[in-house]
């Protein structure tokens, strides 16, 4: 049975989508040309700004130019200008206005504030509707039916910078093309104004409520595929109540959405296992690893059906470091195996941003290559998408302790989370810590989520410096070479130390 509603809407929105499905298909045998033309459009629309004042960007005519003149920053780089931006002052970094900043995990602070102009949320549907025509075109049968789709992570109460700017859209299809907002009460089987509510068991609720309504559902995309292995656990501690509203006995997901074709999730770095069991939770249905979407900007796409993802050429003016090198290279230039670190200029005002995040050539598609996440570079821990900077758990750290303290995975659990090992213990160590980790915005979402469980604390009882050491040496590191770290991305470490956890103590 086909939804007539939703079936108009993909209609409408895949033949809105076939333009940038048209463009990326010849830009895959052109990088090079599609680049030059992104990088062009960014110099002359914001050459006159303060920033391309004070780096003379009119004289930029080409990508050698732009990295003689501009040198490679991450956000604390960036963050005196952004701070003029949020205060209220114009042409900072863009000519044109800021619609709204997006908040991210920072390293230093909390928070990172990425402003959002109307362009800058251009290049990001542009990378959208060529992976969603790509789609439409590998499965015709989505057209039948709705969608759910989850697209801001972040649920928060909305906030204004001191210059009145607002922080987070208001809802999900705010994020959208025109074309997408119109449609949404017809495309989406889930009211984007649910992304607003605050407490997760009532937002997972509704979610269901809506979603059991939707037999005919073709297609799913989220984020973080432990989302929806949680959403299934949350819909079996209240069957009863829900197989009511379905109408209909059910023991697998393919009972309440027998024509789900495609579900789109993180896949590759640490998502992998998860997305292994959301995977097979959903195997009626093809699981598609989603590309390299960043809060500043879309890297990758999903394309065809190869390996990877592609470089989203028309949205933003992409380098690539590779690993040991300091020189950057542009699309066209990158080799097969090889690692490389991201770089992005983008209509948002971040010109040659180190994203931290790090990518393999896979393959290629035409003369562009394919690309796989591969992970961070910067020592940032992502189980679930909380993205914790060991920068900012150091300062988190410090406000707890002068002992020895580090902050690193739990080996094996059913629901990752993290341990803190210290040489010393303190009334509420834990829940002070995981506090001051929740000033991060993902990681805050993951715990509310239930993606990531309560942290704990190991106490050592033997010198834990020579311990570390001994581990890190165990782990292939030179003695000359370990350092101290207040983030490790190793798991295991509760085996290697000598000690007890506090509630074992």
């Amino acid at each position: 049975m086909i939804n007539l509603k939703a079936s108009l809407a993909n209609l409408a929105w895949g033949t809105a989508c076939q333009a940038a499905r048209w463009r990326m298909s010849r830009a895959l045998d052109h990088p090079e040309s599609a680049q030059l033309a992104v990088l062009q459009r960014l110099l002359r629309a914001n050459a006159g700004t303060v920033f391309g004042r004070e780096h003379k960007l009119s004289y930029v005519k080409n990508a050698r130019e732009l990295q003689e003149a501009v040198p490679i920053r991450d956000y604390d780089g960036f963050e005196a200008w952004i701070e003029r931006v949020k205060a209220g002052e114009a042409n900072v970094l863009t000519a044109e206005p800021v619609l709204a900043f997006e908040r991210s995990s920072g390293s230093t602070s909390a928070s990172k504030y990425i402003p959002y102009t109307a362009t800058l949320r251009s290049e990001f549907k542009e990378a959208v509707r060529a992976w969603m025509g790509d789609l439409y075109a590998q499965h015709p049968s989505l057209m039948g039916g709705p969608a759910y789709w989850l697209i801001s992570p972040l649920n928060h109460l909305r906030e204004f910078t001191s210059g009145g700017i607002p922080v987070g859209f208001e809802t999900d299809t705010d994020y959208l093309g025109a074309v997408e907002r119109k449609l949404a009460s017809w495309l989406f089987a889930v009211p984007s104004e649910l992304s607003q509510v605050q407490n997760l068991d009532e937002s997972m609720d509704l979610t269901l409520k809506f979603l059991i309504k939707q037999p005919e559902l073709r297609l799913i995309s989220i984020w973080n595929p432990s989302y929806l292995t949680l959403l299934w656990q949350r819909f079996l501690e209240r069957k009863d109540e829900f197989i009511q509203t379905a109408g209909r006995s059910v023991m697998h997901p393919r009972d309440l959405w027998p024509r789900l074709k495609v579900v789109s999730g993180w896949a590759d770095g640490a998502a992998e296992t998860d997305a292994t069991k959301a995977s097979a939770l959903f195997n009626h249905a093809k699981f598609q690893p989603k590309g390299l979407l960043a809060t500043e900007g879309a890297v990758t796409l999903p394309w065809g059906r190869g390996p990877g993802s592609v470089p989203a050429l028309h949205s933003h003016f992409l380098e690539f470091i590779e690993t040991g090198s300091t020189r950057a290279l542009l699309v066209h230039e990158l080799e097969e195996e090889r690692e490389y670190e991201v770089l992005l200029s983008t209509s948002g005002g971040l010109w040659r941003y180190r994203l931290g995040d790090v990518v393999r050539v896979v393959g290629w598609q035409g003369r562009t290559p394919r690309l796989r996440f591969i992970g961070r570079a910067d020592g940032v821990c992502d189980l679930r998408g909380e993205k914790l900077n060991p920068r900012f758990v150091s300062g988190s750290l410090r406000k707890l302790t002068t002992g020895f303290a580090m902050l690193a995975p739990a080996n094996t659990a059913a629901v990752p989370h993290y341990i803190l090992f210290a040489d010393h213990s303190a009334p509420d160590m834990a829940q002070r810590l995981d506090e001051r980790l929740a000033l991060n915005p993902h990681y805050a979402h993951c715990r509310r989520a239930g993606q990531l469980g309560p942290l704990r604390v190991f106490v050592i009882t033997e010198e834990p410096r020579a311990a570390y050491l001994r581990r890190c040496e165990y782990l292939g590191q030179r003695t000359g070479t370990v350092k101290s770290t207040p983030l490790h991305r190793v798991a295991g470490w509760e085996t290697w130390f000598k000690g007890n956890f506090m509630e074992d103590a």
